[in-house]
């Protein structure tokens, strides 16, 4: 396999992450988004039978829409492998999380202080909560499949990995354990019924959840041994030692959690995952006296909010609650400095310093004044340009609706939010959200600006290519075909944006299942780039790849 290989007409493999006995992992870049992202390949004849990859397709899509909860890796995409010789492979395309697997954390840290491993599997918890929501099992919860973004704070944001491929791992699991005795990947986290080959429901989720948290409290998993078959026949007829009992220091009501989520019995386990995290939040608590983190930490009810505000973290909600009023003129000020930061490029130090002063502009000036408004625009503009755009998606949809009520759909304050929540909600995965907004969006903007303004033809733009990203490439070629003239009349056929309309236009066309259209459009797309960006330009080379991509498919 080499780096030139392209999935999808899109995804261009770029260099290994990682294999194993499911198939391979790969950094790649989404040539039509310019975006970096992590492929799952697996190898042919791993996928079973029919019904497997039916079910991995049918939970895939499921899963996608999982895009906005922080604790779950997107899935972008996913789809057949056609290259030769790869008959059979599935691939999934997945948000490039720049953390480290719970695998590495535990070799590292031994034993956790207690709020640390309550964090970390409560917002596990939290993301596992959601896929069960939605109707996903997850099916193959381990250490791996949990990566660790570090904070800088002392805890770190957990996302889980893999839903939808593990409906493959986990059914290849109990059908090598059932017929052969043979054991794929770790037994060190599998529920009693995923070895015995029965169906695995919600509870086995949390059952190799208590697992993990057993692990990251006492510094070692539940049952081990040299013998993988041993580890298996431990998880239906042993009972660990309790965690306190390795650790006297461990409470003792965290202590019985952890041995409710290992019942042999699925019936005897906690509920569901929002009873998990429930029965976590009263060891948090410490974590109050960390610095405040960019996300929210999970409580009993969620989040804690303040009032007319996105959710903030427990620290920012006290200090909320305990301010007063002061001095405007040096509050101000301190907004003021923040807003300098973003200006030399520090986007996220920026967008913190904005999260703190919040709960004091509110306090000051009250939910409503324009101040606190433009403030709260700000950190969320801000928080999206450090790359945390769920974070912003979420501080964004708070803020429209306060000004809806207070501006208005037309005022230029909410028209700013509404372009961010779109282009934010875009680039953190969420193409119906972003498809929906850009298109509610135009009319108001050709209503104040005029249809040929270029921020209308910009936005109309968006609105094609995320209708496209949300799997209705049929209706992103309609929406082109309307817009192509119309940049062309007015930007010049040469602009930057006419070029990228066409691009998406040809792409989109092949997406629907017209590839020898779509090889046409290149084809006269690649001597207008030749022309503008030269024949050896990055730019023309990237044309002429999809060119002959699109060739290929329509000679099959």
């Amino acid at each position: 396999m080499t780096g030139e290989r392209v999935l999808g007409g899109r995804y261009r493999l770029l260099s290994p992450l990682g294999r194993g006995g499911m198939g391979e992992v790969w950094r790649a870049v989404n040539e039509l988004l310019d975006r970096h992202v992590a492929v799952k390949l697996i190898r042919a004849g791993r996928t079973g039978s029919d019904e497997v990859g039916a079910r991995f397709r049918r939970e895939a899509r499921i899963t996608a829409r999982l895009a906005g909860h922080p604790n779950v890796v997107i899935l972008h995409d996913f789809g057949q492998d056609d290259a030769p010789g790869a008959s059979g492979s599935v691939y999934a395309v997945m948000e490039l999380v720049p953390g480290r697997p719970m695998t590495a954390v535990l070799r590292e840290s031994g034993p956790m202080p207690v709020p640390r491993a309550a964090d970390l599997v409560s917002q596990a918890a939290s993301g596992l909560g959601a896929a069960h929501a939605a109707g996903v099992v997850h099916r193959d919860v381990k250490p791996g499949n949990l990566m660790v973004v570090e904070d800088g704070a002392g805890g770190g944001t957990v996302k889980v990995l893999d839903f939808g491929i593990a409906a493959i791992t986990a059914a290849t699991q109990s059908r090598r354990i059932t017929q052969a005795g043979q054991v794929i990947g770790t037994p060190l986290y599998m529920s009693p019924e995923q070895v015995r080959g029965e169906q695995v429901g919600r509870s086995g989720d949390l059952y190799s959840l208590g697992a993990i948290l057993y692990e990251l409290l006492t510094g070692r998993p539940p049952f081990r041994s040299d013998r993988p078959l041993s580890v298996l026949r431990m998880h239906l007829v042993d009972v660990p030692p309790a965690a306190s009992e390795l650790r006297p220091e461990i409470p003792a009501p965290l202590s019985d959690l952890v041995a409710s989520m290992l019942a042999k019995r699925a019936e005897d386990r906690p509920a569901s995952a929002g009873e998990v995290r429930d029965r976590l939040a009263p060891f948090l608590h410490s974590l109050a006296e960390r610095p405040s983190r960019p996300r929210s930490l999970p409580g009993p009810s969620g989040p804690v909010p303040v009032p007319g505000t996105r959710p903030y973290t427990r620290a920012g909600a006290t200090r909320a609650e305990t301010a007063g009023p002061e001095e405007p003129v040096r509050l101000l000020a301190l907004v003021d400095e923040a807003r300098s930061l973003a200006d030399s490029g520090q986007f996220a130090a920026a967008a913190r310093d904005l999260r703190g002063l919040l709960p004091r502009m509110l306090a000051t000036f009250g939910p409503d004044h324009q101040d606190t408004l433009r403030a709260r625009r700000q950190e969320a503009y801000l928080t999206g340009k450090s790359g945390e755009h769920r974070s912003a998606v979420t501080a964004l949809d708070s803020l429209l609706a306060d000004l809806m009520r207070v501006h208005g759909a037309r005022h230029p304050e909410t028209l700013a939010v509404r372009y961010y929540l779109a282009t934010n909600a875009g680039r953190a995965g969420d193409h119906a959200l972003a498809a929906r907004v850009h298109g509610e969006l135009v009319p108001d903007l050709v209503a104040v600006h005029g249809p040929g303004s270029e921020r209308v033809l910009t936005t109309r733009l968006y609105l094609a290519f995320e209708v496209g990203e949300a799997g209705r490439p049929e209706r992103a070629v309609e929406l082109l075909e309307e817009l192509v003239p119309d940049l062309t009349r007015l930007l010049g056929e040469d602009d930057a944006a006419t070029l990228r309309a066409r691009h998406y236009h040809a792409a989109y066309l092949g997406h629907a299942g017209r590839p020898a259209e779509a090889a046409h459009r290149y084809h006269a797309l690649l001597a207008q780039y030749t022309r503008v960006h030269g024949a050896q330009s990055d730019a023309t080379a990237r044309i002429r790849a999809h060119l002959q991509q699109w060739q290929d498919r329509s000679r099959r």
